[in-house]
């Protein structure tokens, strides 16, 4: 009689046996698992359980409705430390699709995740374990030639109702004092267009650092930064500029700085019971963006690649455009967007703190103003003249831009393409 079920080491052999072709293959020990495995439902109802060979296809005599093949997919290994209690780590196996993508070459590759790097493994070892330090904590097989068989295909999930009106978390705030007007239907985004961004942060939790004999200063705990604002401008059409977002994120943890100077927000902005502003929740800002990244939409911002890994989400690399590289040089300094918007567009913005809108704004036209410089007629050697006027500038007047009575910027010609704009709603 055959048993309902079989462990991994009692297996029958469906064609070659992995485990053993791997073994003496790699010539590495304490290889046990299989690669692949054939699961077959039995006349009885029975389960019975194959090796079997990942380069083999099921045959025509094996009964379609009742066979299946798994591949090893994935495999977590509890790594064992008496001092620390040890850690898990990844083994996954990473298909076609993104090596296509990525590299431009059609094959399947085994990646190591660990805690501190992604790194390309040989797949013997992800299916060798050793007891004594190597613990497999779970096996992930997945159904061969599922996606043939059934829709697969992830729907966008998010409607775009996401970014109509909606209603306010705080008590206290008014339509009178709206600082944006949500996109009307016909203003839906497409693929390609353009979106202004910003964000600002807050504070939660203060850095902890010791002072080293040698006088250096090492980092115990690193600050942790959390997104208190952020904002999204129209990039096209009659109302370029005019923010679609502006949205201040409802915390419940203790903000231990405000960065006022720096990102505009007041103590209170964030409380529902007192904030006059558009207050939401983080959920709900993360929708908006989640759904802006899937239309297709390139974000236009300073320091955009800073702020997404803060905000803690990930934008396709062809949908951002970050300001702050298209005015660098290899090997220079960073520009602050400030300095920026003084030197290309004569505005003198951040003057007494920062203002999301402000920045989202100027980043748009800085972004008009490098198209208009790089593509406009201007050859590649021009442009960097452009840029090493730029930075001349910037080292002589040390990075600061003038008072407001101060000299005007050598590079303000024509107008500025956005005007300030308020709203009053009723």
């Amino acid at each position: 009689d055959k048993p309902q079920s079989l462990g991994l080491a009692d297996q029958k052999v469906g064609g070659s046996n992995p485990c053993n072709r791997v073994s003496s293959r790699c010539s590495v020990p304490n290889v046990w698992i299989p690669y692949s495995i054939k699961m077959k439902l039995s006349k009885n109802k029975e389960l019975e359980v194959y090796n079997w060979d990942e380069s083999t296809e099921l045959t025509v005599l094996d009964d379609q409705e009742s066979t299946y093949v798994y591949d090893l997919m994935a495999t977590i290994v509890h790594i064992l430390d008496s001092r620390t209690g040890g850690s898990l780590v990844g083994h996954i196996k990473v298909g076609e699709t993104y090596h296509q993508r990525k590299e431009g070459v059609t094959h399947q590759q085994w990646y190591l995740f660990n805690d501190f790097l992604i790194e390309p493994v040989d797949k013997c070892e992800a299916v060798q374990f050793d007891m004594s330090w190597k613990v497999p904590a779970i096996l992930y097989y997945v159904r061969r030639n599922l996606h043939s068989k059934y829709n697969l295909t992830i729907k966008n999930p998010i409607e775009a109702s996401v970014l109509l009106a909606e209603a306010s978390l705080a008590r206290k705030q008014r339509k009178c004092h709206a600082t944006f007007i949500p996109l009307m239907l016909n203003e839906m985004p497409q693929v390609g267009d353009l979106v202004g961004l910003d964000a600002e942060f807050v504070t939660l939790n203060e850095e902890e650092a010791e002072l080293r004999s040698d006088g250096t200063k090492s980092t115990i705990k690193p600050s942790q930064m959390s997104v208190a604002r952020i904002t999204c401008v129209r990039g096209q059409g009659p109302n370029e500029g005019v923010p679609f977002i502006d949205d201040y994120i409802s915390t419940q943890e203790q903000v231990v700085d405000y960065l006022t100077q720096y990102s505009g927000i007041k103590p209170g902005d964030l409380d529902a019971k007192i904030s006059s502003k558009h207050l939401t929740t983080l959920k709900s800002t993360y929708l908006k963006l989640r759904f802006l990244i899937d239309v297709g939409v390139k974000f236009v911002g300073h320091g955009l690649q800073k702020d997404f890994r803060v905000i803690n989400i990930m934008v396709p690399r062809d949908q951002v455009i970050d300001t702050v590289y298209l005015f660098h040089m290899p090997r220079k300094r960073m520009i602050s967007l400030r300095f920026l918007a003084w030197y290309f567009l004569d505005l003198k913005i951040q003057g007494e703190t920062h203002d999301s809108i402000e920045d989202a704004r100027t980043a748009l036209q800085l972004y008009r103003k490098y198209v208009e410089l790089s593509t406009g007629g201007l050859e590649p050697e021009e442009f960097r003249k452009v840029l090493k006027g730029l930075y001349e500038k910037g080292r002589k007047m040390d990075w600061k831009v003038p008072e407001p009575d101060g000299q005007s910027s050598p590079k303000s010609k024509g107008p500025v393409f956005f005007l300030s704009f308020q709203l009053y709603l009723y």
